[in-house]
């Protein structure tokens, strides 16, 4: 084994590297052609896989970034484990520097701006949180940027520290500012604050998430959602509920909560996605309310423009594309 490509310890040394730095470890042009190295952008090269982790792809962009630069909008949030629009496309890496360094590299959008905040995440340089949701909100259906602050305020970050970023005249602040009210610290997954979210903006609320009920003294159940006044307790059904271990807890749990008086309606994630009218006609028969299809309007008024809809996808991805040909001038 060549000491050009070898660390000494005798293992291939593929840390990333800029193509200047190619010469430092004794390696040409050809070898970084080989099969050994991957172009992971202009100038940038790394050990090939097809299947390249989001993290590891930032981890050896860094080295092309100015000072003063972090991940943000989308990148920032997959880095930080957020809960994504759904089915949400390819894209470039999105960044944000406070430097006045252009960066130009495919694959990778640099935004420039001088009130850029970073912060280190798991040591990667990241946009600060608050700075985060508001590069998400200029983008971003108010419906999809809920879900990304539910996640947000779980993790920590408070209210105030999020609307510091919605300043007057700030592109997105608005849409920041409504996501932060409808915000639910307590969600545990991005189809669970659709669900509650579907409740709410048709006037059919309150929602209380993460209820638990004892009975004697005793653990009972908790269920994801409960409208609250009634006894019925709305829930995503996602494919790992049809598996056979969670399947057998799953009726056991609904014995439980029924033996209490408890209706639990589960929703598969196409009913809460494509079928929203069946949903609303099923709280309004639990708070005992007529049929009113304005209801229904009003969440497709919502929800018309977010990633539920083809529409919305296409939206966000027409949207997205215009990062992906800046960063190629």
């Amino acid at each position: 084994m060549s000491v050009d490509t070898a660390s000494s310890s005798g293992v291939l040394d593929l840390t990333p590297l800029r193509l200047h730095q190619a010469e430092e470890r004794g390696l040409t042009r050809g070898r970084l052609r080989g099969r050994a190295w991957q172009r992971l952008g202009q100038g940038l090269y790394g050990a090939p896989d097809p299947d390249r982790a989001i993290r590891d792809l930032a981890m050896a962009t860094t080295l092309v970034l100015p000072r003063e630069s972090g991940f943000g909008h989308l990148s920032g949030a997959r880095l930080r484990k957020w809960w994504l629009p759904n089915r949400l496309g390819a894209h470039v890496l999105l960044a944000s520097t406070a430097s006045d360094v252009h960066v130009q590299r495919r694959g990778l959008y640099v935004r420039r701006s001088k009130y850029t905040e970073t912060e280190y995440v798991d040591g990667l340089p990241l946009v600060c949180l608050p700075q985060n949701l508001i590069e998400l909100a200029r983008d971003l259906s108010l419906v999809d940027l809920v879900p990304l602050v539910d996640c947000a305020m779980a993790g920590g970050a408070s209210a105030a520290d999020i609307l510091a970023a919605a300043r007057p005249r700030v592109s997105g602040s608005r849409t920041l500012r409504q996501a932060v009210a409808l915000a639910d610290p307590k969600s545990e997954s991005w189809w669970e604050s659709i669900l509650r979210l579907q409740h709410v903006l048709t006037g059919l609320g309150p929602v209380e998430c993460q209820v638990e009920h004892f009975q004697d003294g005793g653990f009972v159940a908790r269920a994801d959602l409960h409208l609250v006044g009634t006894n019925r307790y709305p829930e995503c059904d996602g494919g790992r509920h049809r598996e056979a271990d969670r399947h057998d807890e799953d009726l056991s749990r609904e014995k439980r909560m029924s033996r209490l008086k408890l209706e639990r309606y589960g929703y598969t994630t196409r009913e809460i996605a494509g079928r929203p009218e069946m949903i609303i006609r099923d709280a309004e028969d639990a708070r005992g309310l007529p049929h009113d299809p304005r209801r229904t309007r009003r969440w497709w008024a919502a929800a018309g423009c977010s990633t539920l809809t083809g529409y919305g996808r296409a939206r966000l991805a027409s949207r997205l594309e215009r990062y992906r040909i800046a960063a190629e001038r």
